[in-house]
């Protein structure tokens, strides 16, 4: 019976996982969290880091990304005893804002239509 009340008293929620691409699902809160990491750091590898990714996965990601879109998303130069750089292109930056205002119109437009189907009746 415990269970049961728990249940009842747990409002229901969705979840959903937003992405662009042509082909390969490539670009996705993932990548776009990273490309974000990257514009505050200025770095790949720190952008990996603070997402507890191994730099190798990032550079993959970007790399699939940017071979699905057709676009470069980023741009990097190596360093020498200062380490390198990398920022997003100008293109990136474009494709990443866009991303995330069709993210948020897209998770309004799905709130308003779970709560219509979803939400509580005595609200």
């Amino acid at each position: 019976m415990a269970d049961e009340d728990k249940t009842v008293q747990q409002e229901l929620r969705y979840d959903m996982r937003l992405r662009v691409s042509r082909t390969d699902h490539a670009f996705g809160p993932g990548v776009a969290e990273l490309m974000e990491h990257i514009e505050e750091t200025g770095s790949l590898s720190r952008g990996c880091k603070c997402m507890q990714m191994a730099y190798s996965k990032g550079w993959k990601i970007l790399k699939r990304a940017e071979e699905d879109l057709g676009i470069s998303l980023v741009q990097g130069n190596r360093g020498g005893s200062s380490g390198g750089q990398t920022v997003l292109t100008r293109e990136g930056k474009e494709f990443l804002e866009k991303y995330r205002s069709f993210e948020k119109e897209v998770r309004a437009s799905a709130s308003v239509s779970f709560q219509k189907w979803f939400g509580r009746e005595d609200k």
